[in-house]
């Protein structure tokens, strides 16, 4: 059985992804777990911290109320548990993730409040870079609908590190169609880059990809521009150590997309 891990905090940001996430777990037949961490700020004299920070009692309450909410918006379809533990959040969900072996997590970013965005921030991009499991991370404003069209951020270097069975598995999953999308500078650059591109759609063949390519000189903007054009679902990014998809600049993809993002790594799935 598939299971889907949601990190929540109860922000109005967390409780949207979560959401998303109940119905993603409806929608593909998996269990979903509500994850709560209780952990104290780094900075404690900077922040003041109260007595309700570690109220057990009433966070369990809080989870209880969450999960009937949900249970409600899916129509009881989903088996949903509840998981409350004290530590801190990126080291928690990482052992959870070795634990349970989730199908993805579901993490939300784009909060209105500063602080909530550095904390609810920091986790979802630490998730993103560095857990063996897909993460989906959901803006402030979307709402879940069926994945019918994913798109594949693509850099065009190293392609055959591309992890090709996980990205199938994703697509046929959601019997979706596959759009793969390429930002270059200028035409010389999208000339050099035509060699890797017919590797690529070699090595996706089966899923008969579409491919997208466009002139400019932010790769994020001209991949997000082409998100809006072709009315991707979900877009796909596979964060690295170097390149132009290096992990510094998939933060940038994690708070500019507006449409649910899934970060895969080229060692999902594998033991640590």
């Amino acid at each position: 059985m598939k299971t889907i891990i949601a990190p929540v905090d109860f922000s109005t940001v967390a409780e949207n992804a979560s959401l998303y996430a109940a119905e993603l777990a409806a929608d593909i037949k998996a269990d979903l777990v509500l994850l709560h961490i209780m952990e104290l700020p780094i900075a404690v004299a900077e922040y003041p911290v109260t007595d309700s920070a570690f109220d057990e009692a009433g966070i369990e309450k809080e989870l209880q109320t969450l999960k009937t909410k949900l249970l409600a918006a899916v129509n009881n379809k989903v088996n949903i548990r509840t998981k409350n533990i004290l530590g801190s959040p990126e080291q928690q969900i990482k052992e959870l993730c070795k634990t349970i072996k989730p199908f993805a997590v579901v993490i939300a970013t784009h909060s209105s409040s500063a602080l909530d965005r550095f904390f609810l921030g920091s986790t979802t991009v630490y998730s993103a870079k560095h857990l063996n499991y897909p993460v989906i991370v959901v803006p402030h404003n979307a709402k879940y609908q069926a994945i019918k069209k994913i798109a594949l951020a693509a850099d065009l270097k190293n392609v055959y590190d591309v992890p090709v069975e996980e990205i199938e598995s994703i697509v046929k999953l959601f019997n979706a169609e596959l759009e793969v999308l390429h930002a270059a500078k200028n035409e010389k650059a999208i000339n050099r880059d035509s060699v890797d591109s017919l590797s690529l759609d070699h090595r996706l063949i089966a899923l008969n990809p579409q491919f997208h390519v466009v002139k400019n000189n932010d790769t994020i903007i001209g991949i997000t521009d082409l998100v809006k054009e072709h009315n991707i679902d979900l877009l796909i990014i596979i964060p690295k150590k170097h390149g132009p998809f290096h992990k510094s600049q998939s933060k940038d993809f994690i708070f500019y997309t507006d449409v649910p993002l899934m970060a895969i790594h080229e060692n999902d799935l594998v033991p640590e």
